[in-house]
């Protein structure tokens, strides 16, 4: 087969693969209620899905505006369809709308997707890391005599439900804080979604009060103990001395999964953020992992055996191709 030929099926292929996640995408904004447009005074050129959706797709693509709109979409006529164009927004049509776009619409849309998911009393993983401000290698930052900051990057604390590896919540911040400043709204975020039975988390989480937490939604927490040597006469905590006495190492190794959500979404969409402003940061972060969540949504469905996990609304969707 000539290299030609590969290269046209491979592009189709592309193409029907977005035109799947095009339609996944605006289910999803009509599961959690995402309005078409803010005002009824804005003009109707493009509403809020079309656009919210070239924002994931930009995600997914790793193009920048400019690049999308005048390379990639002119000649996906599929996609243009899919998503109800008539017309391709400007590059800064679709920067304006990340700009007025709340994060809370970012937030409801990454947990809505455990409504397209079939999944009761969820095994979670919480855990942090960081996107970095810097587009190149600190290495070639002192090369060049450039000063590259220790600590220049956006964190982020994320919870994801280990048997299918959706990220559920993430919690952005400007800049390096710990873990366990962000367990409590992250955790309550998922409740609101999703019936949680365990959350599984490293020794940053080893904490009573997240206990306590975690029992007002019916779940248990698993973390190891930061000071292992001390007896358990001494520790403090019902919970952290019941841990002590017995520890789930075979559940808790589970929290692996969680690992790899992260070093899949930074070998697929990328490690580093390319905007300036931190709301513009934000939605750029929370648009790549629901750009991850629909593409392991559709991994998901290609394997029969766990076709019971999806809602019926997301078969029905999935089956119209």
């Amino acid at each position: 087969m000539s290299k030609h030929r590969k290269n046209s099926r491979r592009k189709r292929y592309i193409n029907r693969s977005l035109i799947k996640f095009a339609k996944v995408l605006f289910l999803l904004f009509e599961i959690i209620g995402f309005p078409k447009h803010f005002s009824k005074f804005s003009n109707k050129l493009f509403n809020n899905w079309q656009l919210f959706a070239l924002l994931v797709i930009r995600a997914k693509t790793k193009l920048s505006p400019e690049d999308l709109v005048e390379q990639f979409l002119p000649g996906n006529t599929g996609l243009l369809n899919a998503l109800a164009l008539s017309r391709i927004p400007t590059a800064s049509a679709i920067r304006k709308f990340a700009n007025r776009l709340k994060a809370k619409w970012g937030h409801t849309a990454l947990a809505g997707c455990s409504a397209l998911t079939a999944l009761k009393g969820v095994c979670t993983g919480i855990d942090g890391t960081g996107h970095s401000k810097l587009k190149g290698s600190k290495h070639y930052y002192r090369r060049i005599g450039k000063r590259a900051k220790k600590k220049d990057f956006v964190k982020v604390v994320g919870i994801d439900d280990l048997t299918t590896q959706l990220v559920l919540a993430v919690k952005i911040r400007k800049k390096a804080r710990h873990d366990n400043v962000d367990f409590k709204p992250s955790v309550n975020r998922v409740a609101r979604f999703v019936d949680i039975d365990l959350v599984i988390g490293d020794k940053g989480f080893d904490a009573q009060k997240n206990h306590e937490i975690v029992h007002k939604h019916g779940a248990l927490l698993i973390t190891p103990l930061k000071n292992e040597d001390v007896p358990v006469w001494r520790t403090s905590g019902e919970d952290r001395k019941k841990l002590k006495r017995y520890f789930p190492k075979r559940n808790y190794n589970k929290r692996s999964k969680k690992e790899t959500v992260f070093s899949v979404v930074k070998q697929k969409l990328g490690d580093a953020v390319t905007s300036i402003k931190f709301h513009m940061q934000k939605i750029e972060l929370i648009c790549r992992y629901l750009a991850y969540n629909i593409d392991r949504i559709l991994t998901l469905q290609k394997k029969s055996k766990i076709m019971q996990l999806f809602s019926d609304e997301l078969k029905i969707t999935l089956m119209e191709d």
